[in-house]
């Protein structure tokens, strides 16, 4: 509301309740529920209820409150109309047609009170209750937050569009009432006493203006009651099943090939509009018509890994939604028409679309076995790869040796060996993350304590690289120098990479290790093909061979 000078006539007239405030009920994004304010200036309580259709012609026949704050609760009422006791039970309070959407509970001075809302909205919009923030709390198509109410002891109040879902589906009225009184240093001679009211079909307040007898600070007084009844909006606006809002019904087309001229030929990725082996629209596009986009479209998903889940063909989100890729290519994802238009929400359809590229190339021999010929098949991406083996040969050394090879990843960690891959884009920050992240599982992780205690002996302050050559010469492991080489110079460009500033230690990593660093992507595959290599030869020779370790 605007802010008036507690000295002018305006303010003393509540011009600001009845110009401004009224109007704005139930028309903002955020509609309040309850609000108790108290000063040396007055006082200003606001509340609500939900009425049937049959009670709105009686709640706005009068201006005080129909519902008082604490009301509502289930309870009984008892009659004798014919000399016999009848006893009823009412769910929501004595009131007829009214019932409370929120409820104060209090204890009677042996628990602290509280507001709670309704449990039927709270279970209709399935909202999930944070109450160190204080909030009520949907979730959208990739499971992040929308608060819905907002709780404290003096405001609650709710988002507009989930409080009219509820109105469309329980067919119940939404009564907003006011009740505001204001204290005034004007004079009484001057202002003189005023009533006024007015009654609409949606709107009953009354004013009254007069001379304050009970405050002795001030010498006059006003009182504004107002009630403001929000219909409910027609039932197909509840927003559940089956009247849910079709925002995922919206059609994205993507480019599924080029015409004679190169241009792009577009088409839309509903299911419905495609055609399949059943029949369906024999001139449209096939369902499982391949649909190109450049590798950069996951790195929103791999920069969120406790969110959305990157596997071997897979992409998912938490349990809300799950799309088959193909990301077994070399410099581009694919996925099938139709499951664009299936399988991922709106929001995410429009991310994949400024990726979206002319197809380049076929899908994947692994997509096309696994896709068309119903074979299970390994992927052939170094990076899938690596993931594989890594968790393979890690639970399997483990299940044979009796001891990890690799120790478990710290909880912050954990995500590592699911994220790490070739990086999707050239750029030089994405390189030196994911150099980390090999790291980490390669060398950082080492089993330093069970290398020393099988190994040759060491030198005190040797660490877990130099544990791990004094365990491969003692069980005569032939590979040892390639793979203590390469863990060495992965370490080193860590250390100088992206633990350091750049410099000559970083170039002689960089030559060593004989990469390429101008096609990053390129680089960190060899990489990882040399770490894949590394984990295939410990298991040629530790696991399926015969060597016996203590």
């Amino acid at each position: 509301m605007a802010k008036l000078d507690p000295q002018s006539l305006d303010y003393l007239l509540q011009t600001d309740v009845l110009e401004d405030l009224i109007p704005r009920v139930g028309r903002e994004q955020w509609q309040s529920l309850f609000v108790s304010r108290n000063d040396e200036l007055g006082r200003f309580g606001l509340w609500c209820a939900l009425i049937d259709d049959a009670s709105v012609e009686r709640v706005l026949s009068h201006y005080s409150w129909d519902l008082s704050i604490g009301d509502g609760k289930p309870g009984f009422s008892q009659s004798w109309p014919n000399g016999e006791p009848v006893i009823e039970y009412h769910p929501y309070g004595s009131g007829t047609g009214i019932r409370a959407l929120v409820h104060r509970r209090s204890f009677y001075g042996v628990f602290s009170p509280y507001f709670e809302i309704d449990q039927e909205f709270r279970l209709y919009h399935d909202l999930a209750y944070d109450q160190k923030r204080g909030l009520l709390l949907a979730f959208d198509v990739s499971g992040r937050e929308i608060e819905v109410v907002r709780i404290s002891p003096e405001r609650i109040e709710a988002r507009l569009k989930y409080l009219r879902q509820y109105q469309a589906g329980t067919r119940q009225n939404l009564v907003i009432y006011v009740d505001s009184v204001r204290y005034s240093k004007l004079l009484f001679e001057d202002v003189g006493e005023r009533r006024d009211s007015e009654r609409n079909e949606r709107v009953a307040w009354s004013r009254h203006v007069g001379a304050c007898s009970f405050h002795n600070d001030f010498s006059t007084f006003s009182r504004v009651l107002f009630k403001i009844i929000l219909r409910s909006p027609v039932i197909e606006k509840a927003g559940i099943w089956p009247f849910d809002e079709e925002g995922d019904e919206r059609e994205v087309t993507f480019i599924i090939g080029v015409d004679e001229n190169g241009e792009n030929i577009e088409h839309t990725s509903s299911p419905d509009k495609l055609s399949n082996n059943f029949g369906a629209n024999p001139e449209a596009p096939h369902y499982l018509t391949p649909v190109y986009f450049r590798r950069e479209v996951l790195a929103k998903y791999f920069a969120e890994p406790d969110r959305y889940v990157i596997s071997d063909g897979s992409l998912g989100c938490l349990e809300l939604w799950h799309c088959q890729i193909d990301n077994d290519l070399e410099t581009s994802v694919a996925v099938f028409l139709g499951d664009l238009g299936r399988d991922l929400p709106y929001e995410e359809r429009l991310h994949w679309r400024q990726f979206n590229i002319p197809p380049e190339g076929e899908i994947s021999e692994t997509n096309f076995r696994r896709s068309f010929l119903a074979q299970f098949t390994d992927p052939s991406a170094v990076d899938l790869v690596f993931k594989e083996e890594y968790k393979r040969f890690a639970a399997d050394w483990l299940k044979e040796i009796g001891w990890p090879f690799f120790l478990p990843l710290a909880p912050g960690d954990i995500h590592l060996a699911d994220t790490i891959r070739i990086p999707v884009t050239n750029s030089q920050s994405e390189m030196d993350d994911q150099v980390l992240c090999l790291t980490k599982l390669l060398v950082d992780s080492l089993n330093e304590k069970e290398f020393a205690r099988v190994g040759q002996p060491l030198a005190d302050g040797a660490k877990g690289i130099a544990k791990l050559n004094a365990f491969f010469q003692a069980s005569d492991f032939a590979d040892r120098k390639a793979i203590v080489d390469f863990l060495k110079n992965l370490q080193l460009l860590r250390s100088t990479g992206s633990g350091h500033r750049k410099g000559s230690g970083y170039d002689k990593a960089i030559a060593k290790l004989d990469i390429d660093l101008k096609r990053k992507p390129e680089a960190f595959a060899l990489l990882l093909d040399r770490g894949v290599a590394m984990l295939r030869a410990l298991r040629v020779y530790y696991l399926d061979g015969e060597v016996t370790l203590d």
